[in-house]
């Protein structure tokens, strides 16, 4: 099983989601992270069942993501031999093509 390791702007993106969520309610915020949790524990055990579908649309060889069971967020990563690069956590509704293409190291992998 490869570890996943959550770049400073998947942890920035976690984080905003969980400010967010404690300002709805404490018990929504802990709910968030225990599906995150759990969706980081299954890209581990199984890398290459997430979708490539925005691989192929922004033109990003081997970019997955893998969604968050009840929640509208989308996590974004890149297998490698030992480990899995979690890049970004974004929300369904956001400007997905956009804000991948700033991130810094996806550009040309």
């Amino acid at each position: 099983m490869k570890k996943a390791r959550p770049g400073l702007d998947a942890q920035a993106d976690v984080e905003k989601a969980v400010l967010y969520y404690t300002g709805q309610s404490l018990g929504a915020a802990q709910l968030f992270i225990g599906e995150y949790k759990m969706t980081i524990a299954a890209i581990e055990r199984m890398p290459g069942t997430g979708s490539p579908r925005f691989a192929h649309e922004l033109g990003i060889a081997s970019l997955r993501t893998r969604s968050i069971h009840r929640f509208p967020y989308l996590i974004f990563y890149f297998e490698h031999s030992r480990y899995i690069d979690i890049v970004r956590i974004l929300h369904m509704h956001r400007d997905i093509p956009n804000l991948l293409s700033r991130v810094g190291g996806i550009e040309g992998i």
